[in-house]
């Protein structure tokens, strides 16, 4: 399975942690410029009188058939800034339910503008909260209070509504246009236009803290959809991340009406929130050229527990390459439906997953792959192998809860069916979600169900290979250098970045996106008009790019994809030339894989693409388990499974680095000359970097890794320590120290900040006269990873027995924090290869007692 951690410098443990006092964080100054008090009288007068109103049709509206029923609907409070202890003072108001906060940016305008730049957009909050009459009477009464004298004393608990009066940038009610979107409208139209009837679509409705709340609005919403001819095919509660959906089915006539100007009733249903397409996973077949597989050595069975998990689609458990070294869990039984020929992406990522890039020669894994299908061929599909899909006919979000609960939980009677699973393989996106600054329902599970079962998820963040435009003459690529045809490459790749947005749920913020280099190991021969444009190592034409949410590092990390050959087209502008991507070529170059049979003989194939990159990023970390296992086998009261996941997620940020990444697209972006510019957009593109797992399993002579792992409650913090190499003193040297701190995080979906745990560290950069590189010191705060490279060349001044200090810091984040947080923490020194400096046996003889870590 590769190299295993060297045994001759093996990684070393951090000594015993110390609790100490927790870092302050400094608070920005507010540079919010608000309207006076008679602006504000004069702009949301207006606007409440406007709700009392509505309030009171409304009303009027039920009388009919329910009299005496109070409304409720749903306000939305638009503030320009945050307001502390918000939530608290809305459950003071009988009658108000606290629903959602979420952050938005909001241009600035007369009255509202940052005063020291009036053209930044400001931080806002959208506070949206179920009232019926009754509370709205008595938020218009706290309003009157306010407006009258500013600076009026209001009873205990509800002070915060004075910042929200003073702030309040709109107040209106949850309308039609913020339940039908662009994006759902866009999916209609599609479909209606393909002649689909009937379509299937999501519905969100608002989730409460109250049960009997729930039912009562799934009623009304199944009463309203039976009443357009509809159905409700799938429901999902799952009250840990405020997620209610269901799954519809509406004829192509209501979906005509929902269209209209006037829509129907379930248009204005105040239990829902949104309507979404159907979420979806696709995995579209390829072109169907296979090479037959020579004679492989027989396999035995696998014995050992399974550490990875892949959800994905049924592979060919028989195929040479996989027998005996999978566990397949088919509880839905969709075996006998599952052609052997349409099982191309299963067998792809369990291949890779086993043996790597089968063209490598690599060891295959030495434990069992446990396999959940989760795709199926997709029945519409004229084409053979046909594309595998989600099912259509349940919700996305409940078929990945109900497969990963049954991992670790089990289902109905029966026990947990793989509780030793430490990674998760997700090869896998939603198609119709691409991030847009919200979390998906999707993303909030996997990040609930990764804190609850200390597990590591690994996500592909989706494909996008489309065509691009080179500005060079058409008909010139045969006679450009390779140089040249890769500078142009570069710079055209790096200038069309729409629609390349990470596909949910890579935005999990507890998971590991990953994204693709254009790298492999393949032969392939010389054909006319098909071109690698791309240098080996660069990001990935087809990878797609973050930010991820709240501007936190996404992609995570890159791996290999898999080449990508790009085919010239003989149309358009003489004086540029297209270039379109073979993106469906099963032929090389691209990762060697298993795939289904050619006739009677067992196959391989070519493939590429983000799926891939997850697929060996997940290997890549089941490697790293088995260093950990080396590790706990002589320190196995020291290093309990509750911190595999964060570990092996600290590991694996622990070897990436932009290398020549960054080289890459500030040539191919002259414009952007700022470096912290430059940085910001390097994060975007490339997150952290490629991974090199070398650096990872083992250390040198020149290089030593530390680890230690602990937990930390809201307000602590913990130090770790190690004595300085006395080597190192007063030598003029180039010198890096690499930091990873890794953590799972609980969450909470109702509030704007979602992270329930901000940890963080200051690296010693003053200790070792080192500078800052790569990601933006900012942007790695804002995730649960926090990757930081630190350089420098200069003499330190220090005696023996000196030690330098990294100190892990705990805040909640987003309300109360009542959990525990795991972490772990990589520390990595190194001097140049080849420097005669005994570094690790220094740092490694110094280490008194050698193995403590705080639990």
């Amino acid at each position: 399975m590769g190299a295993m951690a060297d045994n001759q410098y093996p990684i070393l443990f951090f000594p015993t942690a110390t609790s100490v006092d927790r870092d302050g964080l400094q608070s920005a100054v507010p540079t919010t410029q608000r309207p006076q008090i008679g602006r504000q009288r004069a702009r949301i007068g207006p606007k409440l009188e406007t709700l009392q109103r509505a309030f009171e049709a409304r009303r009027l509206q039920l009388q009919q058939g329910a009299p005496g029923v109070d409304p409720e609907l749903v306000i939305v409070f638009e503030t320009a800034g945050p307001v502390d202890s918000f939530v608290k003072a809305v459950k003071k108001v009988a009658g108000l339910e606290w629903l959602l906060e979420s952050a938005e940016d909001i241009e600035p305008d007369d009255d509202f503008f940052d005063r020291n730049n009036g053209d930044k957009l400001l931080n806002g909050r959208l506070f949206l909260v179920g009232s019926n009459q009754q509370a709205l009477s008595q938020i218009i009464s706290l309003w009157n209070r306010y407006q009258a004298n500013p600076t009026v004393q209001l009873e205990r608990g509800y002070a915060p509504w004075k910042d929200v009066f003073a702030l309040l940038k709109d107040i209106r009610f949850w309308s039609v246009r913020d339940r039908i979107g662009s994006d759902v409208i866009q999916y209609w139209q599609e479909r209606i236009q393909a002649g689909i009837d009937p379509v299937r679509f999501e519905i969100d409705i608002w989730h409460s803290s109250v049960l009997s709340k729930n039912e009562q609005a799934y009623r009304e919403v199944s009463r309203l959809v039976t009443a357009l001819n509809g159905r409700i095919l799938s429901r999902a509660l799952i009250s840990e991340i405020c997620y209610h959906g269901v799954l519809v089915e509406l004829p192509v006539a209501a979906l005509s009406q929902l269209l209209e100007e006037r829509p129907p009733e379930l248009a204005f249903s105040e239990r829902v929130m949104s309507f979404r397409p159907r979420g979806q996973s696709a995995a579209p077949s390829d072109e169907d050229e296979r090479e037959i597989l020579g004679a492989v050595e027989a396999h035995h069975q696998v014995e050992e527990s399974p550490v990875v998990a892949l959800l994905d689609g049924f592979p060919v458990q028989n195929h040479p390459m996989l027998a005996g070294r999978l566990i397949i869990d088919d509880p839905d039984g969709w075996e006998g439906a599952y052609s052997v020929q349409d099982r191309m992406h299963g067998t792809a990522m369990a291949s890779l997953i086993v043996h790597g890039d089968l063209s490598a020669g690599s060891v295959p894994s030495p434990r069992p792959l446990y396999v959940r299908p989760v795709l199926r061929p997709d029945q519409n599909d004229p084409n053979s192998p046909r594309a595998e899909v989600t099912p259509d006919n349940v919700l996305l979000v409940d078929l990945m809860h109900r497969a990963i609960r049954r991992i670790f939980e089990g289902d109905g009677d029966q026990p947990a069916v793989a509780p030793t699973v430490r990674i998760i393989n997700l090869s896998l996106g939603d198609s119709e979600r691409p991030f847009d600054r919200q979390l998906s329902p999707w993303a909030r599970l996997l990040d609930w169900l990764s804190f609850k079962y200390r597990v590591l998820f690994i996500i592909s963040v989706g494909n996008n290979a489309s065509s691009f435009t080179l500005q060079t003459a058409r008909e010139s690529l045969p006679e450009l250098t390779v140089e040249q045809r890769q500078a142009y490459a570069l710079r055209a790749v790096f200038n069309s970045d729409e629609d390349k947005t990470i596909l949910s749920p890579a935005e999990s913020i507890n998971g590991l996106s990953i994204g693709a280099i254009h790298s492999d190991v393949a032969d392939f021969p010389t054909v006319p008009r098909r071109y690698d444009l791309l240098p080996g190592g660069a990001l990935s034409p087809y990878s797609r790019i973050g930010n991820g949410f709240r501007r936190a590092v996404k992609p995570d990390l890159l791996f290999s994809g898999g080449r990508i050959l790009f085919s010239e087209s003989i149309v358009g502008p003489p004086e540029t030339t297209l270039v379109a991507p073979l993106w469906r070529n099963s032929v090389a170059p691209g990762h060697k894989v298993a795939c289904p049979p050619s006739g009677l003989a067992s196959a391989t194939k070519y493939s590429r693409g983000t799926s891939n990159a997850a697929a060996l990023a997940a290997r890549s970390a089941a490697l790293a388990f088995e260093t950990i296992e080396s590790i706990r086998a002589e320190n196995s009261n020291k290093l309990t499974p509750a911190y595999d996941a964060v570990l092996l997620k600290a590991m694996m940020a622990h070897g990436a680095s932009w290398g020549d990444l960054l080289g890459h697209l500030t040539a191919s972006c002259p414009d952007v000359v700022d470096r912290d510019d430059q940085r910001k957009l390097a994060g975007r593109w490339f997150g952290y970097g490629a991974v090199d797992m070398t650096r990872v399993l083992s250390c040198t002579q020149q290089r030593a890794t530390m680890i230690g792992v602990g937990e930390l409650k809201d307000g602590k913090a913990l130090s770790f320590s190690a004595p300085l190499p006395p080597s190192l003193a007063a030598k003029v040297l180039w010198k890096r120290l690499t930091i990873t701190l890794a953590w799972l995080t609980p969450t909470n979906a109702m509030h704007q900040a979602y992270r329930g745990a901000k940890l963080w560290i200051s690296p010693p950069a003053d200790r070792f006269d080192a500078v800052r590189k790569e990601v933006d010191w900012r942007q790695v705060q804002r995730g649960t990873l926090q990757h930081e490279i630190l350089e420098g060349d200069r003499a330190l001044a220090f005696v023996d027995g000196e030690r330098f200090v990294c100190k892990v810091n705990c805040k909640a984040d987003a309300g109360k924090l009542l959990e525990n947080v795991p972490f772990a923490i990589c520390v990595s020194l190194e001097v140049a290869e080849g420097i005669d400096i005994p570094l690790y046996q220094e740092i490694k003889d110094r280490i008194t007692p050698r193995v403590q870590i705080q639990g």
